[in-house]
C-alpha cells in the first residue's frame, strides 16, 4: 500500500469513525453502518502495520455495526438506555483485565512480534466490552470508552498513526457528551447512576 491511500483510507476511516460515535450518541441507527464501513478499512489500516490484534478488533467493530443495526432496530423495552450497578462495574473490570492477560498470552503463543502487547491488549480487551456495551444501550460504555481511548492516544501516537491518535482524542470528547446526554434519559426514567431497572 503506498503512504498516500493508507494516508486516504486512515482520514477516511477516521472521518466515518467520528461520525459514527456522534450518530450513536444521538440513538440515531444509521451510525451503526458507518462504524461497519469505517471499522473495515481500519482492518487493512492496521494490517498494513502487522497490527494484528487492532486488526482483529477493527473485524469484531465491523461485525458489531451489524449487530448494533440489528439490535437498535428492534422495539422493545430492553431498547432504552439503562444504569449499570456497582458489581456490574466490578465485573466488567475484572473481565477486561483477564480479557487483557488471555490477549497478551495468545499473542505470545502463537508468535506475533509487538513492542506494545499489553497496550494493544487492554484496548482490545475494553473495546471489546464497550462495544457491547453500547450495543445493548448501557450508559456507562462511555466511561469505558474513554479508559481504552486515553490508552489508544499513546499507541497509536507510537505507530505514527496521527490521524487514529486525533481520532481517539475526539472520541474521548464525544464520549463524555454521549454520556452527559445518556444520562439526562437515565434520569428521566427514574434510574439513578450506579442503579439498574
Amino acid at each position: 500500500m503506498t503512504p498516500t491511500t493508507a494516508l486516504v483510507i486512515e482520514w477516511t476511516s477516521v472521518a466515518g469513525n467520528i461520525l459514527f460515535t456522534y450518530l450513536i450518541g444521538r440513538e440515531i441507527r444509521v451510525g451503526w453502518l458507518l462504524g461497519f464501513f469505517a471499522s473495515a478499512l481500519g482492518i487493512l489500516l492496521y494490517a498494513e502495520q502487522s497490527a494484528w490484534l487492532m486488526a482483529a478488533l477493527n473485524g469484531f467493530y465491523a461485525t458489531m455495526g451489524v449487530y448494533g443495526w440489528w439490535s437498535w432496530g428492534r422495539a422493545s423495552e430492553d431498547q432504552a438506555i439503562r444504569a449499570m450497578t456497582w458489581p456490574m462495574h466490578a465485573w466488567t473490570i475484572g473481565i477486561g483485565l483477564v480479557v487483557t492477560a488471555a490477549l497478551v498470552l495468545v499473542m505470545q503463543a502463537i508468535g506475533l512480534e509487538g513492542e506494545h502487547q499489553w497496550m494493544e491488549a487492554f484496548i482490545t480487551a475494553f473495546a471489546l466490552l464497550a462495544t457491547w456495551l453500547m450495543s445493548k444501550k448501557w450508559l456507562e460504555n462511555w466511561i469505558y470508552w474513554t479508559v481504552g481511548d486515553l490508552v489508544a492516544v499513546y499507541y497509536n501516537y507510537l505507530l505514527e498513526l496521527n490521524g487514529y491518535a486525533l481520532l481517539m482524542v475526539v472520541y474521548i470528547l464525544l464520549a463524555v457528551v454521549g454520556f452527559v446526554r445518556w444520562r439526562k434519559q437515565v434520569a428521566v426514567g427514574g434510574l439513578q447512576f450506579g442503579a439498574s431497572k
